[in-house]
Protein backbone atom coordinates (compact mmCIF):
# COMPACT_ATOMS: atom_id res chain seq x y z
CA UNK A 1 0.00 0.00 0.00
CA UNK A 2 2.99 2.42 1.32
CA UNK A 3 4.78 1.37 -2.27
CA UNK A 4 1.24 2.53 -4.57
CA UNK A 5 1.12 5.74 -2.97
CA UNK A 6 4.90 6.60 -3.14
CA UNK A 7 4.01 5.73 -6.82
CA UNK A 8 1.19 7.83 -7.15
CA UNK A 9 3.24 10.88 -5.70
CA UNK A 10 5.91 10.38 -7.88
CA UNK A 11 4.31 10.34 -10.91
CA UNK A 12 2.38 13.22 -9.75
CA UNK A 13 5.09 14.98 -9.05
CA UNK A 14 6.33 13.73 -12.23
CA UNK A 15 3.06 15.57 -14.00
CA UNK A 16 3.65 18.82 -12.14
CA UNK A 17 7.24 19.03 -13.39
CA UNK A 18 6.22 18.69 -17.01
CA UNK A 19 3.30 21.48 -16.76
CA UNK A 20 5.55 24.21 -14.87
CA UNK A 21 8.16 24.20 -18.34
CA UNK A 22 5.63 23.86 -20.45
CA UNK A 23 3.31 26.97 -18.63
CA UNK A 24 6.58 29.41 -18.79
CA UNK A 25 7.30 28.63 -22.26
CA UNK A 26 3.50 29.25 -23.47
CA UNK A 27 4.26 32.48 -21.22
CA UNK A 28 6.92 33.52 -22.72
CA UNK A 29 5.37 32.92 -26.28
CA UNK A 30 3.15 35.81 -25.51
CA UNK A 31 3.63 39.44 -26.83
CA UNK A 32 5.61 41.40 -23.96
CA UNK A 33 2.97 44.13 -23.55
CA UNK A 34 1.36 46.06 -20.86
CA UNK A 35 -2.77 45.97 -20.91
CA UNK A 36 -4.65 48.57 -19.38
CA UNK A 37 -8.22 46.81 -18.43
CA UNK A 38 -10.92 49.37 -17.55
CA UNK A 39 -14.05 48.61 -15.68
CA UNK A 40 -17.64 50.86 -15.13
CA UNK A 41 -21.46 50.63 -14.22
CA UNK A 42 -23.71 52.05 -16.56
CA UNK A 43 -27.47 53.53 -15.75
CA UNK A 44 -29.50 52.54 -18.44
CA UNK A 45 -33.08 53.91 -17.92
CA UNK A 46 -35.52 52.17 -20.45
CA UNK A 47 -39.00 52.34 -20.97
CA UNK A 48 -42.11 50.49 -22.25
CA UNK A 49 -42.86 53.02 -25.14
CA UNK A 50 -39.18 53.10 -26.25
CA UNK A 51 -39.58 49.15 -26.56
CA UNK A 52 -42.69 50.21 -28.94
CA UNK A 53 -41.23 52.96 -30.35
CA UNK A 54 -40.20 51.23 -34.18
CA UNK A 55 -43.81 49.62 -33.94
CA UNK A 56 -46.11 52.66 -33.45
CA UNK A 57 -44.02 56.23 -34.21
CA UNK A 58 -45.60 57.64 -31.38
CA UNK A 59 -44.44 59.36 -27.93
CA UNK A 60 -44.87 59.36 -24.52
CA UNK A 61 -44.42 62.07 -21.75
CA UNK A 62 -43.35 60.82 -18.47
CA UNK A 63 -41.45 62.20 -15.58
CA UNK A 64 -38.22 61.26 -16.89
CA UNK A 65 -38.80 63.41 -20.31
CA UNK A 66 -40.21 63.02 -23.83
CA UNK A 67 -39.04 59.63 -24.74
CA UNK A 68 -39.74 59.97 -28.77
CA UNK A 69 -39.20 56.66 -30.86
CA UNK A 70 -38.65 57.33 -34.52
CA UNK A 71 -37.92 55.93 -36.79
CA UNK A 72 -35.34 53.00 -37.16
CA UNK A 73 -35.55 52.81 -33.52
CA UNK A 74 -34.36 56.74 -32.85
CA UNK A 75 -34.60 57.54 -28.91
CA UNK A 76 -34.75 61.02 -27.94
CA UNK A 77 -34.97 62.09 -24.21
CA UNK A 78 -35.15 65.49 -22.39
CA UNK A 79 -32.24 64.12 -19.77
CA UNK A 80 -29.22 64.72 -20.74
CA UNK A 81 -26.35 61.82 -21.38
CA UNK A 82 -22.95 62.17 -19.76
CA UNK A 83 -20.07 59.85 -20.44
CA UNK A 84 -19.51 57.20 -17.58
CA UNK A 85 -17.29 57.41 -14.99
CA UNK A 86 -14.31 54.67 -15.20
CA UNK A 87 -14.40 52.76 -11.91
CA UNK A 88 -11.68 50.81 -12.05
CA UNK A 89 -8.22 51.08 -14.05
CA UNK A 90 -5.82 48.42 -13.78
CA UNK A 91 -2.15 47.75 -16.02
CA UNK A 92 -1.01 44.54 -16.06
CA UNK A 93 1.57 42.46 -17.88
CA UNK A 94 -0.19 40.21 -20.83
CA UNK A 95 -0.87 37.15 -19.14
CA UNK A 96 -0.74 38.07 -15.97
CA UNK A 97 -3.22 38.87 -13.24
CA UNK A 98 -3.99 41.77 -11.11
CA UNK A 99 -6.65 42.87 -8.35
CA UNK A 100 -8.10 46.05 -7.34
CA UNK A 101 -10.22 46.95 -3.96
CA UNK A 102 -11.85 50.05 -3.41
CA UNK A 103 -12.99 51.19 0.26
CA UNK A 104 -15.51 53.75 0.62
CA UNK A 105 -16.49 55.50 3.95
CA UNK A 106 -19.56 57.33 4.63
CA UNK A 107 -20.48 59.96 7.69
CA UNK A 108 -23.58 59.53 8.28
CA UNK A 109 -25.40 61.74 11.37
CA UNK A 110 -28.37 60.83 12.92
CA UNK A 111 -30.42 62.52 15.41
CA UNK A 112 -31.81 60.67 18.68
CA UNK A 113 -34.30 61.96 20.85
CA UNK A 114 -33.58 61.90 24.73
CA UNK A 115 -36.85 62.29 27.11
CA UNK A 116 -36.13 63.75 30.75
CA UNK A 117 -38.74 61.81 32.67
CA UNK A 118 -39.49 62.53 36.25
CA UNK A 119 -39.43 60.09 38.91
CA UNK A 120 -43.70 60.45 38.87
CA UNK A 121 -43.45 59.42 35.26
CA UNK A 122 -44.16 62.72 33.57
CA UNK A 123 -42.27 64.08 31.00
CA UNK A 124 -40.25 67.45 32.10
CA UNK A 125 -38.43 67.97 28.75
CA UNK A 126 -37.09 66.12 25.19
CA UNK A 127 -33.54 67.40 24.15
CA UNK A 128 -31.54 66.14 20.65
CA UNK A 129 -28.49 63.58 21.05
CA UNK A 130 -26.71 63.73 17.82
CA UNK A 131 -25.02 60.10 17.03
CA UNK A 132 -22.12 60.11 14.00
CA UNK A 133 -21.99 56.24 11.98
CA UNK A 134 -20.59 55.12 8.82
CA UNK A 135 -21.64 53.51 6.08
CA UNK A 136 -18.69 51.49 4.83
CA UNK A 137 -18.65 50.00 0.96
CA UNK A 138 -16.10 47.74 -0.42
CA UNK A 139 -15.68 47.05 -3.83
CA UNK A 140 -13.24 44.29 -5.89
CA UNK A 141 -12.19 43.57 -9.52
CA UNK A 142 -9.63 40.39 -10.14
CA UNK A 143 -8.74 40.36 -13.48
CA UNK A 144 -6.47 38.17 -15.65
CA UNK A 145 -6.10 39.18 -19.43
CA UNK A 146 -4.26 37.58 -22.18
CA UNK A 147 -3.61 38.85 -25.49
CA UNK A 148 -2.04 36.25 -28.26
CA UNK A 149 -0.90 38.54 -30.83
CA UNK A 150 -1.99 41.20 -33.52
CA UNK A 151 -5.45 40.68 -35.58
CA UNK A 152 -6.60 38.73 -32.17
CA UNK A 153 -9.04 39.41 -29.17
CA UNK A 154 -8.01 39.84 -25.43
CA UNK A 155 -8.91 36.59 -23.41
CA UNK A 156 -10.60 38.16 -20.37
CA UNK A 157 -10.89 35.82 -16.80
CA UNK A 158 -12.54 38.30 -14.08
CA UNK A 159 -14.81 38.92 -10.75
CA UNK A 160 -16.69 41.64 -9.58
CA UNK A 161 -18.02 41.85 -6.09
CA UNK A 162 -19.81 44.96 -4.49
CA UNK A 163 -22.58 45.37 -1.75
CA UNK A 164 -25.31 44.68 -4.96
CA UNK A 165 -23.64 42.40 -7.33
CA UNK A 166 -21.13 39.37 -7.15
CA UNK A 167 -19.71 38.24 -11.00
CA UNK A 168 -17.43 36.06 -12.77
CA UNK A 169 -16.56 35.13 -15.97
CA UNK A 170 -14.14 34.75 -18.83
CA UNK A 171 -14.55 36.23 -22.63
CA UNK A 172 -12.92 37.19 -25.93
CA UNK A 173 -13.29 40.88 -26.10
CA UNK A 174 -11.98 42.54 -28.94
CA UNK A 175 -9.19 45.17 -28.13
CA UNK A 176 -9.73 48.87 -27.45
CA UNK A 177 -13.73 48.82 -27.15
CA UNK A 178 -15.99 49.27 -24.60
CA UNK A 179 -18.19 45.58 -24.43
CA UNK A 180 -21.04 44.99 -22.14
CA UNK A 181 -20.18 41.99 -20.19
CA UNK A 182 -23.47 41.59 -17.87
CA UNK A 183 -26.48 43.53 -17.01
CA UNK A 184 -28.13 43.42 -13.81
CA UNK A 185 -31.44 45.31 -12.90
CA UNK A 186 -35.29 45.78 -13.35
CA UNK A 187 -35.79 45.33 -17.04
CA UNK A 188 -38.71 47.62 -18.35
CA UNK A 189 -42.24 45.83 -18.79
CA UNK A 190 -43.63 45.21 -22.28
CA UNK A 191 -45.29 47.97 -23.92
CA UNK A 192 -48.94 47.81 -24.18
CA UNK A 193 -51.09 46.66 -27.20
CA UNK A 194 -50.58 48.62 -30.44
CA UNK A 195 -53.44 51.21 -30.41
CA UNK A 196 -53.94 51.28 -26.77
CA UNK A 197 -52.36 53.89 -24.04
CA UNK A 198 -51.06 53.29 -20.78
CA UNK A 199 -49.48 55.29 -17.90
CA UNK A 200 -47.08 52.14 -17.84
CA UNK A 201 -45.30 53.14 -21.12
CA UNK A 202 -43.90 56.20 -19.55
CA UNK A 203 -42.54 54.35 -16.27
CA UNK A 204 -38.74 54.40 -16.27
CA UNK A 205 -37.05 51.03 -14.84
CA UNK A 206 -32.88 51.49 -14.66
CA UNK A 207 -30.66 48.73 -15.98
CA UNK A 208 -27.22 48.22 -14.71
CA UNK A 209 -24.22 47.50 -17.42
CA UNK A 210 -20.80 46.14 -16.71
CA UNK A 211 -18.82 47.05 -19.49
CA UNK A 212 -15.08 46.44 -19.75
CA UNK A 213 -12.33 47.74 -22.35
CA UNK A 214 -8.93 46.20 -22.23
CA UNK A 215 -6.50 48.36 -24.43
CA UNK A 216 -2.92 47.10 -25.77
CA UNK A 217 -0.35 49.55 -24.85
CA UNK A 218 2.61 50.77 -26.75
Amino acid sequence: MQRRSLLVWLAAAACAQVQAPAQAQAASRLPPVTLLVELRWVEQPLTGAAKAGVRDGAFVVGTGGTVSPRGAGVTVSSAPTAEPRVLHQLRVLNGQQARAQLISREPLQTVETVYDVAPDGKVRGAFAKPQTTERRSTQSFNVQATWVGEDTQVRVSFSVQDDRTALESTLDLPPGQWVTVARTGEAAPDAAPKGTLSSQDAARHTERELQLRVTVLP
